[in-house]
């Protein structure tokens, strides 16, 4: 039951909408006010009158108080604008609906109307509170002519004054609850708007705060955006340099191109390029942009490592290094060619984690070089060091394919001559009627210009083919050059492959012959079938030779070497 009465007498609440929170506020108390005082009077007049039976008057005051129950639970369930309208109404005019069947303009209860006024200023606004005062004065002259021309239904009778304060007491105490009323949800108004102003305040510091921090943030995101647009175009020109780099093979060239473009496109005052020597121990200075670094390389600059040298401490460490105040004068004194060098930074040239050289990049400007310059070059040095190690490679196997051609041109003469050697005759002729050996070399007449086109194998001329015309005035064509040159070179490749095959063969009877005196040893275990054997294999092999074998005393040829030795000895005294 308490619970149902906290709840009844709570006024209703509609979350973010305050004005009709603060309207239903007023409906529910000024409802609740007007009840209780309905109450008030049917209990009281009927103390006065001495008898509770209810007549007309208390059947009116009981319609107005369910008409405000009515309005009571209309506000409670959101209609508040329509019960504010039925309040005010109802309250005007049972007031003077009173004050028409009682003592009219000089009833008591025709002074309520300054009640209902403020309650219309309440629920309704000013507008609604000014047109009622308007009505409520009109109302008020009828009510007077009425009384004059005798169409009231009541009849002024004087009240004692006790009963006059009384009721005036209790109008004035209405009065006083709704201008309590009015007042405290003016102040309640006033507090709102002071601490809606306040936050209002902190609202706007926060916001100048967030403003300040907004432009920091912008001021910050500009700098950043600035700096991974460097960022950016400095890893497009580092993909362009490599492009450009990756073009060059031969390391002579490669590291001058390198040095040249990076300056170039970095706009740096000197760029230098260390690499360690074969010997170690030491960074020779190949390649630099400037006049300075050019006068460096001819005086064959080098830096020890490891050495205090920022370039000494790069290529023994492997990592980059900005150079200290210390370290540039020591620069100075030891490179007096770079007299105009602020700032120096050194970038190893690493190759799966080993260091080759050293990239050395110099500016005239202070503190020229950040880590971010650091990061971003190191990219570049990688670049250059693949560069660099490929050069070097593509060097070594060009060498190396070099020598592989000198050898095999080598064996390759030496091949043919043994080959041509063995042969019984150098060549074939055709007269035109048919093919005859050639045992010598062919000599052409002075007036005879044949069309000689060598047989080349790997370089080496194994021999040539000419074509002399049977007509002195015929002239090879193009056509026929071209297929003579076609010629020799099957010729070439099919004689290449006979050589190759006859070899081959060579080899397969010399193994098969030695696979077989292996077996036939290898199954005597007396020494005299073992020497037969041998003498017997080698001689039915090579049938235009006496094969024997002997077997002698080691001492004894070990002597005869020695008297050998010393005859020579004494002969070359």
């Amino acid at each position: 039951m308490r619970k149902f009465l906290a709840k009844l007498l709570t006024p209703p609440s509609f979350g973010e909408d305050e004005n009709k929170t603060r309207v239903a506020l007023y409906v529910h108390w000024i409802a609740l006010v007007f009840m209780a005082a309905i109450l008030l009077v049917v209990f009281f007049g009927k103390i006065n009158a001495g008898s509770f039976a209810l007549n007309f008057f208390d059947a009116a005051l009981l319609g107005v108080l369910l008409l405000l129950g009515l309005i009571f639970w209309l506000s409670r369930r959101g209609g508040v604008r329509a019960a504010s309208l039925l309040l005010v109404a109802i309250l005007w005019v049972a007031v003077n609906g009173v004050a028409f069947l009682g003592s009219g303009v000089r009833d008591t209860s025709f002074i309520a109307n300054f009640v209902v006024l403020i309650a219309a200023g309440l629920l309704l606004g000013w507008k609604a509170a000014v047109a009622l005062s308007a009505l409520t004065i009109a109302t008020g002259f009828l009510l007077a002519n009425a009384e004059l021309a005798g169409i009231t239904l009541g009849v002024y009778t004087p009240k004692s004054p006790i009963i006059f304060i009384s009721e005036t007491a209790y109008i004035f105490a209405i009065f006083a609850a709704f201008i309590w009323l009015l007042i405290s949800g003016l102040e309640n108004a006033l507090e709102k708007a002071r601490k809606g102003a306040a936050e209002l305040k902190d609202t706007n510091l926060e916001l100048n705060a967030a403003t300040r921090n907004l432009e920091e943030n912008q001021n910050a995101l500009l700098v950043a955006n600035q700096q991974l647009s460097q960022r950016a175009e400095r890893i497009n020109t580092i993909a362009n340099i490599s492009k450009t780099i990756t073009l060059v093979q031969e390391i002579e060239n490669l590291l001058p191109s390198l040095a040249a473009t990076i300056g170039e496109r970095f706009g740096y005052y000197h760029v230098g390029i260390f690499l360690l020597v074969e010997t170690g121990g030491a960074a020779l200075l190949r390649a630099a942009n400037s006049e300075g670094g050019a006068q460096m390389i001819q005086r064959q600059y080098r830096v020890q490592v490891p050495s205090s040298d920022t370039i000494g401490m790069v290529a023994e460490r492997g990592e980059a290094r900005i150079a200290d105040a210390a370290e540039l004068q020591a620069a100075r004194v030891r490179q007096p060619e770079l007299p105009e060098t602020q700032s120096q930074l050194a970038l190893p040239l690493k190759v799966r984690e080993l260091a080759i050289g050293v990239l050395d990049i110099q500016s005239t400007k202070p503190s020229a070089f950040t880590d971010e310059d650091v990061s971003t070059l190191q990219i570049l040095a990688d670049q250059a060091a693949i560069a660099i190690q490929n050069a070097r490679s593509s060097e070594q196997a060009k060498d190396a394919l070099l020598k592989a051609e000198i050898v095999s041109r080598q064996l390759t003469t030496q091949a043919w001559r043994e080959y041509a050697e063995a042969q019984d005759h150098r060549g074939y002729r055709y007269d035109g009627i048919k093919p005859e050996p050639i045992r010598e070399t062919v000599q052409f007449a002075e007036n005879e210009r044949p069309l000689i086109v060598p047989i080349r194998l790997r370089g080496q001329v194994i021999g040539n083919l000419k074509l002399n015309s049977t007509e002195a005035a015929r002239r090879w064509t193009e056509d026929e050059k071209a297929m003579a040159e076609a010629t020799a070179e099957r010729v070439a490749l099919a004689l290449e492959s006979a050589r190759l095959l006859e070899e081959a063969q060579n080899r397969a009877r010399r193994e098969a012959f030695l696979s077989e005196v292996s077996t036939k040893l290898g199954a005597s275990f007396q020494l005299d079938s073992i020497l037969r054997d041998t003498v017997e294999e080698l001689g039915q092999t090579f049938r235009s030779a006496r094969v024997s074998f002997q077997l002698t005393n080691p001492e004894a040829v070990s002597l005869a070497r020695s008297s050998n030795d010393n005859h020579a000895d004494s002969e070359t005294d």
